[in-house]
């Protein structure tokens, strides 16, 4: 009988948060125009915008910056899993 191997699962790195809705402001264009823009649904883009969706894809998020014309790094704030870790021991200790 083989032993089973159970890996761990390395955490995946993930969007900390966006600036979609400021730069939306910013630019005066409402969610539903930035859908139309970029063919990504209203639904799914509201969850993006909200935070509800911390792992998208690149395509989407060149599509959204794209439309913003801004880079991907203004838009979207990334942390690494590790830095997304480092943050959590530390506010655990306060």
């Amino acid at each position: 009988m083989k032993k089973k191997v159970i890996k761990e699962k390395k955490p995946k790195d993930k969007l900390h948060s966006n600036n979609v809705m400021k730069l939306l402001t910013e630019k005066e264009m409402t969610q539903q125009e930035l859908s139309d823009i970029t063919g990504i649904g209203t639904t799914h883009l509201s969850k993006i915008i909200k935070g509800q969706r911390r792992c998208i894809s690149l395509p989407i998020a060149i599509k959204i910056s794209r439309a913003l014309n801004e880079g991907i790094e203004k838009v979207f704030i990334y942390k690494t899993a590790e830095e997304s870790q480092r943050e959590l021991l530390i506010n655990n200790k306060e």
